[in-house]
C-alpha cells in the first residue's frame, strides 16, 4: 500500500520522488498510460504517484525503475536529481517524430515501447529474447 500525500521520509521530502519520478518517465520517452499499462493499473493511480498524492509499494517501484532502466536508489539520490534537466515543461508531452527512430526509445512506437518495458519487467535479457525470437523465425517456412 502507497503512503498518502507521498509523506515517506525515506522519499527524501514531499514531492521530490514525485518529481522524479515524472522527470525519468519523461527522460525514457513513456507516457503516464504507457507505463499504467505496464503496471498493469489506471492511468490515475499513477498520476497520484507522480503528483505526489501517493507513493507505489516497493514491488511498484521496483517495476517502475525497471521499467525506466535505472537503479532504484535513482528515485532518492538528490545529486543524481539535480543533474536532470530542469527544462521540462509542466504539461508538455514528449515530442514524437512522424517515423520512429529505434535509437532512441522515446522515438519508438507505442508497441514497441510496450514490448521493451515488459522485457525489462520481467527481468528477461534482450540477448535471450533475441536469440529466442531468431531461432523461432529462422525456422519459419
Amino acid at each position: 500500500m502507497g503512503k498518502k500525500n507521498g509523506q515517506d521520509p525515506a522519499l527524501g521530502g514531499p514531492g521530490m520522488f514525485a518529481t522524479a519520478l515524472r522527470k525519468y518517465r519523461i527522460l525514457a520517452g513513456y507516457s503516464q498510460r504507457e507505463v499504467a499499462t505496464i503496471l498493469r493499473m489506471s492511468r490515475s493511480t499513477y498520476t497520484y504517484y507522480e503528483t505526489g498524492r501517493t507513493a507505489p509499494d516497493p514491488d511498484t517501484l521496483n517495476r517502475i525503475a525497471k521499467i525506466f532502466g535505472i537503479p532504484m536508489e535513482f528515485f532518492f539520490d538528490v545529486e543524481t536529481l539535480s543533474t536532470l534537466s530542469d527544462s521540462l515543461p509542466a504539461k508538455k508531452r514528449p515530442f514524437q517524430k512522424k517515423y520512429p527512430n529505434p535509437s532512441h526509445i522515446g522515438e519508438l512506437t507505442t508497441e514497441e515501447k510496450l514490448i521493451i518495458a515488459y522485457l525489462r519487467d520481467k527481468g528477461l535479457s534482450a540477448e535471450a529474447v533475441f536469440h529466442a525470437l531468431r531461432k523461432r523465425f529462422d525456422s519459419l517456412p
